[in-house]
């Protein structure tokens, strides 16, 4: 069966549907299909932050809440706050974090955050940049509620450059994947969505220039399994 992506003007509704439908077996599903990598690549973007005692940190796209918790793990002074398009997602995070938690999740559109400007020291989004239907609106209301010298670090799908290892991570990613996703939920087309949605997000240095091009003044890229995930560190600049 042929699986056709949304459109830009389906894409925030369909993701939002479709994250909600899947929130009870999301984790399970990325422990599953990164063999466990996620949580490492998830700290290694923490680390980036560089946060300090009572900085503040957006969690942008949170989901189950993963790096939000992780956050407060490293940094357990800094005050996090999580925001995500999916209620379902959300009241996973709120039921793994403890009542006293420096954790505040919103529901949001991360086009559109309904947070103040020059707001924190840092934002995190993990496979969030993917799902928006607005790469560089996203990235210019990022820029907008980070505080200047603030840094963003972006966990997401990344290109493989060596030949023979990008046909084996494709066949992994639209063969196997969907495969594991439809043992764990029959029937579920976000499974399918997940790796196509990679065909249209821009590799590693196309994804650099833009950040660049929206106002970031540095950016670097750190790379894991070949390039299959990467990490951007971006900063805005002091002077904004």
């Amino acid at each position: 069966m042929t699986y056709t992506l949304p459109t830009t003007e389906e894409k925030s509704s369909y993701v939002e549907e479709k994250f909600d439908e899947i929130a009870q077996k999301y984790d399970r599903f990325n422990d599953v299909i990164t063999f466990g990598m996620h949580r490492y690549w998830k700290r290694f973007v923490v680390r980036q932050t560089g946060l300090r005692p009572d900085e503040k940190c957006l969690d942008l796209c949170c989901g189950t809440g993963d790096i939000s918790r992780e956050v407060l793990r490293q940094h357990p002074e800094c005050k996090v706050t999580g925001l995500d398009f999916s209620v379902e997602m959300l009241k996973i995070a709120e039921s793994k974090s403890s009542r006293n938690s420096n954790i505040q999740y919103l529901q949001g559109d991360a086009m559109k955050i309904p947070l103040p400007e020059a707001n924190f020291d840092a934002v995190t989004i993990g496979y969030g940049l993917r799902n928006v239907p607005d790469i560089n609106g996203c990235l210019l209301e990022i820029l907008r509620v980070l505080k200047p010298g603030g840094v963003l670090v972006s966990l997401d799908v990344g290109k493989v450059r060596l030949p023979i290892i990008a046909e084996l991570n494709n066949f992994y990613f639209f063969r196997i994947v969907p495969l594991i996703g439809n043992l764990l939920m029959p029937g579920q087309e976000m499974f399918q969505y997940l790796p196509h949605s990679s065909l249209e997000y821009p590799n590693q240095e196309l994804l650099k220039r833009m950040m660049l091009e929206t106002g970031f003044k540095q950016v670097d890229i750190h790379d894991f399994v070949f390039g299959a995930s990467t990490v951007h560190v971006a900063y805005k600049p002091t002077n904004n």
